[in-house]
């Protein structure tokens, strides 16, 4: 469809007349939600230069158009998650439409409530809906919020001041607790204040450290117990963490005493934590949630519980902090993505095949390094790979060994410039044959510690699908012939299993 009336007068717009608008939401096509979804983005971009529309009319059209995005929005949530992390043009362009879209629907949210306390033309006319608006506006930040989480980063100029400021207003206006029904469906009943709590708590949950799909369920946690969350003005017992809008940057762990600042919200779990220990507890005995623990989705359970875990460590009363302090530094270390790639390296050390020509190594510079880790700036041109929980091979300037690690956090400043945070596995692995005991051709496999660690276990790096809890492996090292008993699945990525084997007597 072109849209040839952008550029018309002011009323030549189609979206003023609501029969015409109707027409043109009809005309979008039901199957393809990428250019759906592109469509009311134009058109919701359309509304912040279009003058004339009375407040009534511009928030007729919102609704209009915000509902039905929403099952489309739904879908290309689906087909995201489920992208392949080869899939890179695909990739990009569901993202790109996907956060296009929250950001110029929250902007015209934003407008409509802006408008509204300015007391523009037809402020009065909806002064009955402006809850329901300023909800819907936090919900469009939300989703802002959600695709830049995705991305690890960095969030648009003023998106959190605008987030304190819908707050502000609710607050102001007396109506931050008053029950809605935002949307129909699950989750749809909330209010202004548990929709700002949403945010708030899944930022604070340090979830930009999941990679997608954990994420995903995060923020589906956070919806469904937001009712739990407890948010005041000043500090109170089990408040870990507060937010100042005027900095414009998302909420901070809370140390010390209430601030002189205005604007500030303390906030905690409140009884959250609560419900999601009992909830974690209930998934691991029965292997299912609780009947009222609802997701809205069906998720692996293992992932689930990993998820679970990992926010009832953020809202109990000592969040995590880290485990070794981070010393700047400056080094070079080479590093090599996946688990074939650094078998591929393993293998061309131990033939002495060095034929780089072949090789993935990139050179990464090191900021600091910690105990069990190093924070690393990576170059524009690796950004296609990396993810968080990304197995790669590190090998430091200077060491013949290759070790390996997970990529474990990644931060994109204003710059556009990835910073990575690495924990490392193990610092010297060996390369080694691995054989089954059902019939199946000798395999690589990546050994971790030639001797039994403190659980007497010793770790290997399999290719993906490999892990089998009821069957013995072997392999020979040093002239030896070790034959190992799985003892458990420590961690699967898209292309490995970490597993912990012990010897058999």
């Amino acid at each position: 469809m072109v849209l040839k009336w952008i550029t018309g007068g002011k009323v030549d717009h189609p979206l003023a007349d609501m029969k015409q608008a109707r027409a043109l939401v009809a005309e979008l096509p039901p199957y393809d939600s990428v250019k759906a979804l592109e469509e009311i983005t134009r058109w919701l971009e359309s509304l912040a230069e279009a003058e004339g529309f009375k407040l009534e009319r511009l928030f007729e059209v919102l609704d209009l158009l915000d509902t039905t995005a929403r099952n489309h929005h739904r879908k290309l949530v689906q087909d995201y998650l489920g992208m392949s992390r080869q899939q890179k043009y695909q990739e990009n362009k569901l993202w790109t439409c996907g956060f296009q879209f929250s950001k110029a629907l929250s902007n015209a949210y934003l407008r409509c409530v802006t408008q509204h306390e300015s007391g523009a033309a037809g402020a009065a006319a909806i002064r009955k809906q402006i809850p329901l608006i300023v909800a819907r506006a936090l919900r469009s930040f939300a989703l802002q919020v959600k695709w830049t989480m995705l991305r690890y980063g960095p969030f648009e100029p003023g998106l959190w001041t605008a987030i304190g400021e819908l707050y502000g207003y609710a607050h102001k206006g007396g109506y931050a607790r008053t029950p809605l029904t935002v949307y129909p469906g699950v989750h749809g009943n909330s209010s202004v204040e548990q929709d700002y709590l949403k945010i708030m708590m899944l930022w604070a949950s340090s979830a930009d450290v999941l990679p997608p799909l954990k994420q995903e369920i995060a923020e589906r946690t956070a919806a469904h117990l937001a009712s739990a969350f407890r948010l005041e003005a000043a500090p109170f017992p089990g408040a870990i963490y507060r937010f100042d809008p005027s900095q414009n940057r998302p909420p901070m762990r809370l140390f010390g005493g209430p601030s002189s600042a205005e604007g500030l919200t303390y906030f905690g779990p409140g009884e959250a934590t609560a419900k999601i220990a009992h909830a974690a507890g209930v998934l691991e005995k029965t292997g299912a949630l609780p009947a009222d623990f609802n997701l809205g989705g069906a998720y692996p359970s293992d992932v689930v519980i990993g998820v679970l875990r990992h926010l009832g460590s953020y809202w109990s009363e000592k969040p995590p902090s880290r485990v070794s302090e981070r010393r700047a530094a400056t080094a070079r270390i080479t590093v090599v993505p996946g688990y074939g790639q650094l078998v591929d390296e393993l293998e061309r050390e131990e033939s002495d095949a060095l034929n780089f020509s072949v090789s993935g190594a990139e050179s990464w510079v090191v900021e600091n390094i910690s105990d069990n880790g190093y924070g690393a700036l990576v170059p524009a041109t690796t950004t296609d790979w990396i993810r968080v929980d990304e197995l790669i091979g590190v090998q430091l300037e200077g060491t013949p060994e290759w070790g390996l690690a997970l990529v474990r956090r990644v931060v994109r400043d204003e710059q556009r410039q990835y910073h990575v945070g690495i924990e490392i596995i193990s610092r010297a692995v060996r390369l080694v044959h691995v054989t089954f005991a059902v019939a199946r051709d000798p395999e690589c496999a990546i050994l971790l510690n030639a001797v039994p660690d403190a659980e007497a276990e010793l770790g290997l790096i399999m290719r993906a699908g490999r892990f089998d809890a009821g069957q013995q492996i072997a392999f020979t090292l040093d002239g030896q012939e070790r034959v190992l008993n799985p003892s458990r699945m420590i961690e699967a990525g898209d292309d490995f299993d970490w597993s912990g084997y012990s010897l058999s007597s």
